[in-house]
């Protein structure tokens, strides 16, 4: 084997004196026959089969698992932080139950109510885009026609959640500035973790099963709409409505459900503007937890349609899903 030569750098004593301070030390670089193979301060030219200066497959593996779990933690901690004024409103009204229950809202829809609603959509809309591209976060590009039709498409699906999810009567409330505020609150911090969970893949697909993060969130998710669910039970129990409440519940799972099993092959990809729409409806009780619920789920899916578009749930297979757009939800 050739020997090795260590050489001082720079080698000219005039180099040395015009460029050393006082206490600095020498660089050294280690010196091959064949050429320069590795230098103090990282300033040799390494070769590239050199396995000096180069990192292994598994040291960026770890670095990349250790991101992942720093990115988790503070996902988790955005996430609680979300959940806190239901989880508070909900622990409230479990623990002090009234005898008389809060009264459905009614369905018949005030015209007021629908409009401050469809404003708050379109302003919505319109800052999360603008927002969004300047600080270069996720979102997928639209033309100008998709942006249109996915403005009338949210004109149809927002005024099902106005009437059948009673939000139009809800704005008109005593407290009904407050909650548009909340749906405006809501969706800018949906936004903000959306952001940071994006390297997760924290996705509603058939690999979500293999996703440990997906599988943690979506069961902390499950648990707090089980919660709210459960106590629009018992409200409408209270007022002798939990049968109609109980039927709605079931026609819309029956449906879905069909879907899913029925015949045909299809691969299912609920973005997360779907399931939240979905959610909206169940949230029609004159109460605090039904309020912020509602306001929460209006969140998540003004961001979707917002951002991503109105995408379609299945897909012919994984493939076209992927390819659907840049960036998913």
């Amino acid at each position: 084997m050739p020997p090795l030569t260590l050489l001082t750098q720079p080698t000219s004593l005039d180099t040395w004196t015009d460029r050393m301070r006082p206490g600095e030390d020498v660089p050294l670089k280690l010196v091959h026959p064949n050429g320069v193979v590795g230098g103090g301060g990282g300033t040799g030219n390494s070769s590239p089969s050199s396995p000096i200066g180069r990192k292994s497959p598994n040291f960026e593996m770890v670095k990349s698992a250790k991101d992942r779990s720093r990115t988790f933690q503070v996902f988790l901690v955005l996430y609680v932080i979300f959940l806190a004024p239901l989880l508070y409103a909900l622990f409230n009204e479990l623990t002090d139950l009234p005898t008389e229950g809060p009264a459905i809202i009614p369905m018949s829809p005030s015209s007021m109510g629908l409009f401050g609603w469809m404003v708050t959509c379109l302003i919505l809309y319109a800052s999360l885009r603008v927002a969004l591209s300047y600080f270069g976060w996720k979102q997928n590009k639209k033309t100008p026609s998709q942006h249109k039709e996915d403005l009338l498409r949210i004109a149809r699906l927002s005024t099902s959640v106005g009437v059948i999810g009673r939000l139009a009567n809800r704005v008109v409330m005593g407290d009904g500035f407050m909650f548009l505020a909340m749906i405006f609150y809501f969706t800018w911090f949906f936004t903000i973790i959306f952001e940071v969970s994006k390297s997760l893949n924290i996705t509603l697909t058939a690999d979500c099963f293999f996703n440990p993060f997906t599988m943690f969130v979506t069961s902390i998710t499950v648990t707090v709409i089980a919660g709210v669910l459960g106590l629009h039970c018992l409200f409408a129990s209270q007022d002798s409505d939990l049968f109609e409440y109980l039927g709605f519940l079931g026609l819309c799972a029956l449906f879905h459900l069909a879907l899913l099993f029925g015949p045909g092959n299809a691969h299912v990809h609920v973005h997360h503007w779907y399931w939240a729409w979905a959610m909206t409806h169940i949230c029609v009780f004159d109460s605090k937890t039904s309020q912020i619920a509602q306001a929460m789920f209006c969140g998540a899916y003004i961001h979707g349609v917002a951002l991503f578009g109105v995408e379609k749930c299945f897909y012919n297979n994984a493939e076209e899903d992927a390819d659907d757009g840049i960036a998913t939800s």
